[in-house]
């Protein structure tokens, strides 16, 4: 499967901001050509990740655009893995800058799974 016949199977999740872990989400669902095939990624920032990603100051602020380009980025990583994507139901991205970060990054994202 080429990675241009995958784009046609991705739905994109609205990124939803999460004030009180300081974070940004998202779930991503990919299709197969066929459709006989999904997996589900579930993606988080830490805002500060993504500040120094963007390389933004305390006066300028995380705007929309750095968080669409961040979903772009995180839809072009997985989906280089063509069919290969398809070998788990469930996926996990976490962004973060830290250790703890990661680990707390994965925690919420995998509750956020079970909810679905």
């Amino acid at each position: 499967m080429s990675k241009e016949n995958l784009k046609n199977g991705i739905i994109k999740g609205k990124i939803i901001e999460d004030v009180d872990r300081d974070l940004y989400w998202t779930r991503i669902v990919f299709l197969s050509e066929d459709e006989s095939k999904k997996t589900q990624i579930f993606a988080c920032a830490s805002l500060e990740y993504l500040e120094d990603l963007y390389q933004i100051g305390n006066e300028t602020g995380l705007a929309e655009h750095h968080l669409k380009t961040w979903l772009n980025n995180v839809i072009e990583k997985w989906s280089s893995l063509g069919i290969n994507l398809f070998d788990q139901d469930i996926h996990y991205a976490v962004y973060a800058n830290t250790d703890e970060g990661e680990a707390n990054g994965l925690d919420f994202l995998i509750a956020k799974a079970q909810l679905r």
